[in-house]
């Protein structure tokens, strides 16, 4: 019998044992990793980044185009691919017409199809 006890007793503790390692938290007591408004603010060219997606999507002569766009303040670099010079051209036109580009740093490639 004793060591039927005992046997329930490990199971028990086993089983217990995740339950007290999870605890009660106070949300109230926790310290925060960053302040809130560090968190909600965006990246400084997200905004610009963001005309510029909008503006080559809503433009013609720009299908299956596949680019990165990074910006830095008021400077553009286009990586990526293009079907096309035609392509590359026209998207480079369109993203210095986008208010708030200066400059234009292509560094798109055309693809080559075998």
């Amino acid at each position: 019998m004793s060591a039927l006890v005992n046997r329930f007793l490990g199971t028990m503790a086993i089983c217990a044992l995740p339950a007290s390692l999870c605890g009660c938290n106070n949300a109230q007591s926790m310290p925060v990793a960053a302040p809130l408004s560090a968190i909600q603010s965006a990246p400084a060219g997200s905004g610009l980044t963001a005309k510029i997606k909008t503006a080559l999507m809503a433009s013609d002569g720009i299908d299956n185009l596949d680019i990165r766009i990074r910006t830095q303040q008021d400077e553009v670099m286009l990586s990526g691919f293009a079907d096309s010079r035609a392509q590359v051209d026209r998207s480079i036109e369109v993203v210095k017409r986008v208010a708030g580009v200066g400059r234009v740093i292509n560094r798109i490639r055309i693809r080559k199809f075998t």
